[in-house]
Formats: C-alpha cells, sequence, structure tokens
C-alpha cells in the first residue's frame, strides 16, 4: 500500500465541507461477523493455521459530504488448528477515512483506508502490539430515524514482528524454541459483517 495515496484520501476527507446536516453530523456503528485468517509462518519457517471465527466491532465517525472519518474498534478469539488449547485473541484498534456516494436515495456505499494497530495476546506466550493498515468498503441502506442497515467487507494487514518478545535458540535440536517468533511476516485477515449504524447530530 503506498502511504501517498493514504495521505492523499485523508486529506480530501477531512477538508471536505462540514456542512453535513443532510446526513447526520455522527455515526455510531456496531459489526457482527467472521474472520478469515492467512496462514502465518515462523521465523524458522513453521507454518501455522487460524481457525476462521466469529468477531465484533464499534466504530464512531464524523460523517462529512461524500465521505467520513473515525476510529474502529474490533475483537475476535481464534485459536491454532493444529493445536486447539493455544487460544489467540486478537483487538483492533483503527484510524478509518472513506468516501462515501449514492447509489439511490436510501442506498450509500462506500470505500475506506485505515491505520492503526493490532493487539495480539495468545495464551501461550507473551502478547504483543502490532502496526496494522488495510481497506474496508461496504453500503448502507437508510432505514429512516438516523439508522442505517448494511454489510462490510474488511481486510486487515499486520505485520508481525516480535523480535523483543521471544528468545530463540540457535541449535537446530530444540525446534520448538522459535515455534511463535516472527520477522516481519504479514498476516492478513478478512472480515465480513452485518452493519447497524445511528447518525445523529450535535
Amino acid at each position: 500500500m503506498k502511504f501517498a495515496s493514504v495521505a492523499t484520501i485523508l486529506a480530501l476527507v477531512v477538508s471536505s465541507n462540514v456542512n453535513a446536516a443532510d446526513y447526520g453530523d455522527f455515526g455510531v456503528s456496531i459489526y457482527g461477523g467472521k474472520t478469515y485468517s492467512s496462514d502465518i509462518k515462523t521465523s524458522r519457517h513453521q507454518k501455522y493455521e487460524l481457525e476462521d471465527d466469529s468477531h465484533f466491532g464499534l466504530s464512531i465517525d464524523k460523517y462529512v459530504p461524500e465521505g467520513r472519518y473515525g476510529f474502529y474498534y474490533g475483537k475476535t478469539e481464534t485459536q491454532l488448528t493444529a493445536y486447539p488449547l493455544n487460544k489467540v485473541e486478537m483487538e483492533y484498534l483503527l484510524f478509518q477515512s472513506a468516501v462515501v456516494r449514492p447509489l439511490t436515495d436510501n442506498l450509500d456505499v462506500y470505500l475506506g483506508l485505515q491505520l492503526g494497530a493490532t493487539f495480539v495476546d495468545p495464551n501461550f506466550i507473551d502478547s504483543d502490539t502490532f502496526f496494522a493498515s488495510g481497506l474496508y468498503t461496504g453500503f448502507e441502506y437508510n432505514l429512516g430515524a438516523g439508522f442505517h442497515l448494511g454489510a462490510e467487507a474488511r481486510w486487515i494487514a499486520t505485520i508481525l514482528n516480535n523480535n523483543s518478545k521471544v528468545t530463540c535458540d540457535v541449535d537446530p535440536e530444540t525446534q520448538n524454541t522459535c515455534s511463535w517468533h516472527f520477522d516481519n511476516e504479514v498476516m492478513s485477515q478478512y472480515q465480513a459483517s452485518a452493519t447497524l449504524s445511528y447518525r445523529f447530530s450535535l
């Protein structure tokens, strides 16, 4: 992802006119759905598969004409497929910004970018926080009275690098000492969500 493009879209949205009375100045959204995770590889080329599992999320956004920006919080808990007792809880805190376009009087579509962090908390090794970015898109249908129902697809790319958290033994006879050691491995996760939003003005 080119950060120049990220900065350009964020600047366009934030610098838009804030006269958003027709849209509602602010919005609170809740998300529920399923997270699909890519396989991840350790520094010793061991591959782990994470189970697909449910997630929930919450966002608070500022709406401007043809755009919105705000913060997204999400949480999911999964496990290693081959080791079901090894649980991995993940939390996401992302700044997000999107362009919004109407399809009809009551239906909007949006496309956005996100930057932030993923907090990874396994039950078998120290927790850590990693840089995350990605894209999201979806649509919202205006139900009236400020409520909007929609669906969303979100891609979260987390760069796993926990050199400071794990001490690795270089002795090849001790194969498990680096079983959860990563060096710039990118974990891709895809979230499919149903959304319910409420927009309001202050």
